[in-house]
């Protein structure tokens, strides 16, 4: 089935599989392992579904060899591409789940189709790596108490590599954003870049906008350990009056198109694949469950420190009670805390003061009486030495009782 039909390319999905076909030559800058880099002698850009998320093994991987040329042969073979001129991404996304979006200005057009999952293996720019490349392939990297790194003596193993396309082990999970870009004019190797830079930056706000957390720190997301990117425009031909581009900044009109049809393609397809949108982000756990208040944290002190009944009301009542929008905006307001503490924004001396500030506020929220903010902040300042998060979660817990004492 073609998705879009254009004068350059034609592109389309079947299976597994999600391939373009230039109907002319183009400048491709790609992240793939085989036939990546910057190339002028492809015939095909595809993106393909190599494994399931967790707990896969692909049969034909195994049945081909376990060397990476062997599996882009094989997986070009099923997708029926050829090898030799293809540049193939891999996913463990569904591509029934691709979104292509597009985004126009005057004789500029760009499209980008995408793939995108971010529940596996979520990180943030600059987190902590799980694995070092050697020679001989991969190792786990560990660490010690004081963050210093290691590598262990023991390899990956090259059939998780290959066949999920995956520097972690396959129970990492799905987690893996794809982004196809293709570009209406032509463009000189150095506007490519720049191009390629503009779709990072539209992937990593459309994760960030969502508040996706990383899983490798206690920061946002900007993107997963195992993102990938294509981006092609087409070859100039000046006999037909055409001419190359040099720009694709955020000050400049191809810039703007490239950054946001990608945050578009990425933003649907989150929603897609993991069920991820803005209105179901509105959660308290979503907001602090990086900094350890979550839902088995929440029941574990209402259990401490509510009656059995109120408790078992409590734990009931949970998933409403984290959605409420004024308890998520506090929340929210708490991590934000947090997050400029950890940068340097606000300096660590006045956070105690901050956060408990933000979590009495959170309480007054749950018991939906804002003017209690000065009797929850007594009440929570003789346990402000707890962790920001499970102080969190105790002002969600006393703000529930709260809301139901009949004798204020």
């Amino acid at each position: 089935m073609w998705i879009e039909d254009t004068d350059r390319y034609r592109l389309t999905r079947q299976g597994r599989y999600l391939s373009a076909i230039f109907k002319r030559p183009h400048r491709v800058l790609s992240t793939c392992r085989l036939n990546g880099g910057l190339r002028e002698d492809l015939t095909h850009v595809a993106n393909h579904q190599s494994c399931e998320g967790v707990a896969h093994v692909v049969r034909e991987a195994s049945n081909a060899g376990h060397g990476l040329e062997d599996y882009h042969r094989a997986a070009c073979a099923a997708g029926r591409l050829p090898p030799e001129s293809t540049a193939l991404m891999a996913t463990a996304a569904n591509m029934q789940c691709a979104v292509l979006a597009r985004a126009e200005h005057a004789d500029l057009a760009v499209s980008v189709v995408a793939t995108a999952g971010v529940l596996g293996n979520a990180t943030r720019a600059g987190d902590p790596a799980g694995w070092h490349e050697q020679r001989d392939g991969s190792r786990p990297v560990e660490r010690n108490e004081s963050g210093t790194a290691t590598v262990s003596a023991l390899g990956q193993s090259n059939l998780a590599q290959t066949a999920c396309a995956l520097p972690a082990p396959p129970e990492a999970g799905a987690g893996t954003i794809v982004t196809l870009v293709f570009i209406n004019q032509p463009c000189n190797p150095a506007c490519l870049v720049r191009a390629a830079t503009l779709a990072t930056e539209g992937k990593s706000a459309a994760v960030l906008d969502l508040r996706m957390p990383s899983l490798q720190s206690a920061r946002l997301a900007t993107g997963t350990g195992t993102d990938q990117l294509a981006i092609a425009a087409p070859l100039v031909r000046a006999e037909e009056g055409e001419w190359e581009r040099h720009w694709a900044g955020s000050h400049n009109t191809l810039g703007e198109l490239v950054g946001r049809a990608t945050h578009e393609a990425v933003t649907r397809c989150l929603l897609l694949q993991n069920g991820v949108c803005a209105e179901l982000r509105r959660n308290l756990c979503a907001a602090l469950g990086r900094h350890g208040c979550d839902e088995a944290v929440l029941r574990e002190l209402a259990r401490a420190e509510l009656d059995p009944p109120d408790a078992h009301c409590f734990e009931h009542n949970l998933l409403a009670l984290i959605h409420d929008p004024l308890s998520a905006a506090a929340a929210y307001g708490l991590a934000e805390i947090l997050d400029l503490v950890d940068v340097g924004v606000l300096h660590a001396e006045v956070a105690r003061e901050s956060i408990l500030n933000q979590a009495s506020l959170l309480a007054a929220a749950v018991a939906v009486k804002p003017g209690d903010f000065a009797c929850f902040r007594e009440v929570l300042q003789p346990r402000a030495d707890l962790t920001p998060g499970r102080l969190a979660a105790l002002a969600v817990v006393l703000g529930f009782e709260h809301k139901w004492n009949t004798h204020d």
